[in-house]
C-alpha cells in the first residue's frame, strides 16, 4: 500500500471515531438494553455509547457495574490527586426506583457540557477547576432490567443492606429476621460484601477516596446527611459537610431535610458513620418515570452545589479510606 493510501486510511479510521467513543462488546451490549428500557419509560435516548466508562467487574447476570468520569484524573496515583476535590454521585441501587437512574443521566449530560473545553463559560470552567466527579449511574442493572424491577439484585439480595459494616455480623440477619420478618426486599445476604454490586461500590469509594458521596434513591420526597458533625483528623469538616446539606435543600425550594436512623450493610452506615465521608442520600419524590425533567429541573441547582462545595478542613491531607473499623453492636435504622 502506498504512503498517501495509508495517510488517506488513517484520516479516516480518526474522522470516524471522532463521531463517537468506540466501546467494547459488553458495553455495547448494555447500552442497547438501557436505551431499550429509556423508550419503554418514555425517555429518549440514553446516549449511553457517548461516554468514557470504566468497567472492572460484572453484576452477577453478566452486566457491567461501571462508572464515568468527569474531570482530570491523570494524575491519580501521584501525590497532587489528593489535592482533588472528589465527588461520586451513585444511582439505580434499587432497579425498581426508577427516576433516579435517569436523574444520573441528566447530571451527565450536564456534566459533558460543563467540562467541555468548547465551554465559554468562566465562571464555572473556574468553579470545577480541581474538581472530578464519578458517576455511576445504575449500580444494579440486574434488578432494572427485569420486565418487573425489582428493589434486589439477581441473587434476591438487598445492595443496600450487604455493605461490611461493624455491625453486619451481630445486627444485619438479626434485624431481618426479628423486625423484618424475612421481608424479601430487605435481605441483607448470609454474609457481609458477598455481592458484586456492593463490592463495586466499596471498591469505587476505596479507590477514589471520596470528599463527599450522593446516592440518589426514591420515593421518601427527603434529603438525609450521614458523616461527621464537626473536624475530622485528615477527613472533612463536618460543619461544612453539614452547611451543603442546608444549601441543597434550599436550592430545591426548601426540601425536607430529614435524619433518619441508618441500618447495619447500608452505604450511609459503611462511608458516612464509619467511614466519616460525608455522605447524602437524595430520596427523589416519586418512581414515577414522566417525572424525570421535573425532578431534574428541581435538583440541578443543589447537584451543581454538590460539585463546587468544599467540606474539606482547610489545609489538612485528606487520610486514605480505612479497610475495617472495629466491631460495635448499637447502629440506628435507616429506610434506605
Amino acid at each position: 500500500m502506498k504512503l498517501g493510501h495509508v495517510l488517506i486510511l488513517i484520516c479516516l479510521i480518526f474522522s470516524l471515531n471522532s463521531f463517537g467513543i468506540e466501546q467494547p462488546a459488553i458495553i455495547k451490549a448494555y447500552c442497547e438494553k438501557l436505551d431499550k428500557s429509556f423508550k419503554k419509560y418514555g425517555w429518549e435516548k440514553s446516549q449511553c455509547e457517548d461516554f468514557n466508562w470504566l468497567h472492572y467487574r460484572n453484576s452477577v447476570l453478566g452486566d457491567p457495574l461501571m462508572w464515568t468520569t468527569f474531570g482530570d484524573v491523570s494524575d491519580e496515583d501521584l501525590p497532587s490527586f489528593k489535592d482533588k476535590d472528589v465527588t461520586i454521585v451513585m444511582c439505580g441501587v434499587h432497579g425498581d426506583e426508577i427516576t433516579p437512574i435517569k436523574f444520573c443521566f441528566d447530571l451527565m449530560y450536564y456534566l459533558r457540557d460543563a467540562y467541555s473545553p468548547e465551554n465559554k463559560d468562566s465562571k464555572l470552567r473556574e468553579e470545577f477547576k480541581n474538581k472530578v466527579v464519578l458517576v455511576s449511574p445504575l449500580v444494579n442493572p440486574d434488578s432494572f432490567f427485569k420486565k418487573r424491577p425489582t428493589r434486589v439484585n439477581a441473587r434476591g439480595i438487598d445492595p443496600n443492606r450487604n455493605f461490611p459494616t461493624s455491625d453486619w455480623m451481630l445486627e444485619a440477619r438479626k434485624i431481618w429476621l426479628q423486625k423484618f420478618k424475612k421481608e424479601p426486599r430487605r435481605n441483607p445476604g448470609l454474609k457481609p460484601n458477598s455481592e458484586p454490586e456492593v463490592i463495586f461500590q466499596v471498591n469505587l469509594i476505596k479507590r477514589f477516596n471520596p470528599d463527599k458521596i450522593v446516592s440518589v434513591h426514591s420515593p421518601l420526597t427527603v434529603l438525609d446527611y450521614d458523616g461527621p458533625m464537626h473536624p475530622v483528623n485528615g477527613g472533612a469538616d463536618g460543619g461544612k459537610a453539614q452547611e451543603l446539606l442546608i444549601q441543597m435543600s434550599k436550592d430545591a425550594d426548601g426540601y425536607n431535610i430529614k435524619d433518619y436512623p441508618f441500618f447495619p450493610g447500608s452505604l450511609g452506615n459503611w462511608a458516612g458513620q464509619e467511614r466519616n465521608i460525608p455522605t447524602y442520600t437524595l430520596e427523589l419524590p416519586s418512581s414515577d418515570a414522566r417525572k424525570n425533567a421535573e425532578y431534574w429541573s428541581l435538583f440541578k441547582g443543589a447537584m451543581h452545589k454538590v460539585i463546587v462545595h468544599n467540606v474539606r478542613q482547610q489545609d489538612v491531607a485528606k487520610s486514605p479510606v480505612p479497610d475495617e473499623i472495629p466491631s460495635v453492636e448499637n447502629s440506628r435504622l435507616k429506610p434506605n
